[in-house]
């Protein structure tokens, strides 16, 4: 039984073959691994944005208190004004 030089190449073929798989199989579990842990972040993340937005929900209706706060005043003014006989 002698070694043909043609099996010898058959055999590093398929060998190269097996490690580019085997390399490819753990560049995409790491991915896969990766991608999962970026959605849990991003869940939480979003939980938290959630919570903040409704904690902040006060501090915006602050405007609308100054606007009405202010159209009080004007008409305030504009009463005193008439109260004192001006037009």
């Amino acid at each position: 039984m002698t070694k043909d030089p043609t099996y010898a190449g058959w055999w590093a073929s398929i060998s190269i073959g097996f490690a580019v798989v085997v390399v490819i199989v753990i560049l995409v579990a790491m991915i896969l691994t990766y991608a999962a842990r970026i959605r849990d972040q991003a869940q939480t993340g979003i939980g938290a944005m959630d919570i903040a937005r409704s904690n902040t929900n006060p501090v915006w209706q602050i405007q609308e208190i100054n606007v009405s706060a202010g159209e009080i005043w004007r008409h305030a003014e504009k009463a005193r004004h008439l109260l004192e006989g001006g037009k």
